[in-house]
């Protein structure tokens, strides 16, 4: 689709980007190829396509994947890709909210144009679901963010729990030009890996959250300062201490200089230290919320 279709469909149909919703249509083919080239779909994929909008992407998706679930939060669009889409057998439409909605199915990958307001929360969204590999369009920053090392600027909580669960690779680069209406901002195309094996059990799972969000709860505090003070966790200056130790990290450290591998130390040190002898479960240290 270019911009000129787009127009011609929106008038047509009485719809209206939202711009609250972040809806900025893919219209460059050479992108669009681009991306279904990058994510090399084979007729045995079931994809999980969040916010199709007008149907750009969906339609060389459903061209190459043996199963589509697009699920699409404009009750305006969802008619127009139900018509649309009305001869495609291998094509499900999903009216919903996917920050509110659980999913049916099995995906092999998720794809999405993500809407810029919002694209923290859908993340961690996806992280529920255990697909071997999503295909985002981001926003640069946020690309940056995700890709980041420790020590960087754009280091955070984000970075660091997106990290125990996927490989991100950026893919490329995608200028504003390359929507309707334009962004203000350009774009990168991000591939998601998941991680053949979680470095923690899934029973470590909560733990390792409320410690990442401790850790960058109060950014450049040192660590130990962070875990104590942290809302999050109940844990006094002395058991931070001894959990830092533990773990063999430096308590004047701060969260964003600390890798993966130091929370996943954490983690460890944390489940192994005992705050007190009344509470001799470690998941007595988290704050219920």
């Amino acid at each position: 689709m270019n911009a000129s279709e787009i127009k011609s469909i929106i008038h047509e149909h009485g719809l209206h980007p939202n711009k609250a919703l972040g809806q900025n249509f893919l219209i460059s083919n050479a992108v669009r190829d681009r991306i279904i080239d990058t994510i090399g779909l084979i007729r045995a994929d079931s994809v999980l396509e969040v916010g199709p909008g007008l149907g750009a992407l969906t339609e060389p998706l459903t061209g190459a994947a043996g199963m589509v679930t697009a699920v699409e939060i404009d009750s305006g669009f969802c008619r127009f890709l139900a018509k649309h889409f009305s001869d495609r057998k291998n094509f499900r439409l999903v009216h919903a909210d996917f920050l509110k909605a659980s999913i049916e199915g099995s995906f092999t990958k998720i794809v999405s144009n993500l809407p810029y307001y919002c694209s923290s929360e859908i993340l961690f969204k996806i992280l529920q679901y255990d697909a071997p590999a999503a295909y985002l369009m981001l926003q640069k920053e946020m690309a940056e963010r995700i890709v980041s090392g420790p020590g960087q600027k754009a280091y955070g909580a984000l970075t660091v729990t997106l990290s125990l669960y996927y490989e991100p690779v950026i893919l490329f680069s995608v200028p504003r030009q390359a929507f309707y209406p334009q962004p203000e901002v350009a774009s990168s195309f991000l591939s998601l890996c998941r991680r053949g094996s979680l470095a923690l059990k899934r029973d470590d799972i909560a733990i390792f959250h409320r410690l990442v969000k401790s850790a960058f709860w109060g950014r450049r505090k040192m660590i130990r300062t962070a875990l104590s003070e942290s809302p999050h966790l109940r844990a006094g200056r002395e058991w931070a201490g001894r959990i830092l130790d533990e773990a063999g990290i430096n308590g004047r450290s701060r969260g964003e200089e600390l890798g993966l591998d130091d929370y996943i130390a954490l983690v460890r040190a944390y489940k192994k230290i005992r705050l007190n002898k009344k509470q001799d479960s470690w998941q007595d240290w988290i704050v219920k919320q």
